[in-house]
């Protein structure tokens, strides 16, 4: 006789079988065309089922390598990474896309968003390797040299820029810290790095700043007033103008009254 606790557990069993059952039935199908199967995996993209498309489109690139549509395949094949943020492995299909089928019409597209995914893929704190940044930086200025008057281009730039003021902040941080430690000749490098690299940024006017702050602290006086006097005739509408200002009238008076004890 069949004991009620057993006859539950059986159930579960058959439950649980069939609910494999079910999920090895979302597997894509293998389809005889590429043109099927491309549809099926597209079909899969169009409903946000990425990992399905993923699949479908993986299997129109390897089983059929020679037909028209493979090139569209890898394109949404890096687009179903790139929607899943899988920002380092849809960089690499987006490459494959400009690498292996350079004439196919999604050659630009890739090309930005190979730069767009290393950008994506870039820690946002400043403070740690910005090995990417740098990639994304220099893939995006060849997608402006190569495509441009592509309609992604101002958001190439934009890209760009925002890579850029991130890379500055971090080597101004790297200033700073050789500033508030006393290591003033390492500081001034380190800053003049940022004003030369880095000129159109944010930071190259702090980093202006800074030496000012910093020849004042050593007490060279010239020297600090030549640099906050520069930093008023580049930026003079930056928010640390004021205090650059009444530096300057601080350097002044020191000026005047050292001359007079003299």
């Amino acid at each position: 006789m069949i004991s009620k606790r057993s006859l539950v557990i059986g159930l579960l069993v058959v439950g649980l079988a069939a609910g494999w059952t079910g999920c090895g039935s979302i597997t894509p199908k293998t389809f005889a065309t590429a043109e099927d199967q491309f549809r099926e995996a597209r079909r899969d993209y169009d409903k946000k089922h990425y990992l399905r498309s993923i699949d479908g489109f993986q299997r129109v690139i390897y089983n059929f390598s020679g037909a028209p549509m493979v090139d569209s395949a890898q394109y949404f094949l890096a687009m179903s990474h790139y929607e899943l943020r899988d920002y380092f492995m849809a960089a690499t299909e987006f490459e494959r896309l400009v690498n292996n089928y350079p004439g196919s019409p999604f050659v630009d597209d890739g090309q930005y968003m190979t730069g767009l995914c290393y950008f994506k893929a870039a820690p946002r704190n400043h403070g740690l390797d910005q090995k990417d940044l740098e990639l994304s930086i220099q893939t995006l200025q060849d997608f402006l040299i190569d495509h441009p008057e592509s309609d992604a281009a101002d958001d190439a730039k934009a890209t760009i820029k925002a890579a850029r003021e991130r890379l500055a902040h971090k080597k101004y941080d790297g200033g700073q810290t050789y500033y508030r430690l006393g290591y003033f000749e390492s500081a001034e490098i380190y800053f003049q790095n940022v004003i030369d690299e880095f000129t159109d940024t944010e930071w190259a006017a702090r980093a202006l700043f800074g030496q000012g702050e910093m020849a004042r602290k050593q007490k060279k006086y010239q020297a600090a007033k030549d640099k906050f006097t520069t930093f008023l005739v580049v930026y003079p509408d930056h928010k640390l103008a004021g205090k650059a200002r009444k530096t300057l009238t601080w350097i002044e008076k020191h000026n005047a009254e050292a001359g007079e004890k003299k």
